[in-house]
């Protein structure tokens, strides 16, 4: 690319004339195709992003669905669980990042600031307190864990269905299915 800076102001030649330029400038390109194909050199200025939906992906949201219909207090735990973690790990990083602060903001013998030796044991405290409970957090995912492996076969076929049923559309263009249509019907089933 070819920019001419002209004081603050930039320009760029195209179709032969000139456009003004802005280095916010962003462009995002979309397109239906799985895998579309480019050059070398396109490839090299862009950044492809793939959202097509992996088996394995596939697999775990049909996981969650399906323990969300069988036992639903199974999948709340294990969201309640999860949004405790991420609590505690967050309350030990703001742990950590205040401790440091006083670290930095101290002045003198540090062994004499007494106030800073009561956030150090407070801190120390804290974050005993923070790790068994991310123990005992883990133990607890560890058992749902088990529990949700009872359903996975379900999952397993259903996520195989999925990929079965898009590569129809090689067969004939009339067998085309969207994610979104699969999981409605894999929904009603459970329903039954």
């Amino acid at each position: 690319k070819q920019i001419v800076w002209k004081k603050s102001r930039g320009s760029i030649k195209i179709a032969g004339g000139d456009m003004d330029f802005d280095k916010n400038f962003k462009m995002f390109l979309t397109c239906r195709l799985p895998n579309p194909s480019f050059s070398p050199e396109l490839s090299a200025k862009t950044t492809v992003i793939d959202f097509t939906v992996t088996q394995g992906g596939l697999e775990q949201q049909l996981l969650g669905k399906v323990i969300s219909h069988e036992q639903k207090s199974l999948e709340d735990s294990l969201n309640a669980l999860l949004n405790d973690v991420n609590a505690n790990k967050k309350a030990l990083q703001k742990l950590d990042k205040d401790l440091l602060q006083r670290l930095t903001e101290s002045t003198g013998n540090l062994l004499d600031d007494t106030s800073l030796m009561e956030v150090l044991n407070n801190t120390k405290t804290q974050a005993k307190e923070v790790a068994i409970k991310l123990e005992d957090a883990e133990n607890k995912t560890k058992e749902i864990n088990e529990k949700r492996e009872q359903y996975r076969p379900v999952a397993i076929r259903g996520s195989a269905l999925y990929f079965t049923l898009i590569e129809l559309f090689l067969v004939n263009w009339m067998y085309n299915s969207s994610l979104e249509q699969f999981l409605e019907l894999f929904n009603w089933s459970l329903a039954q």
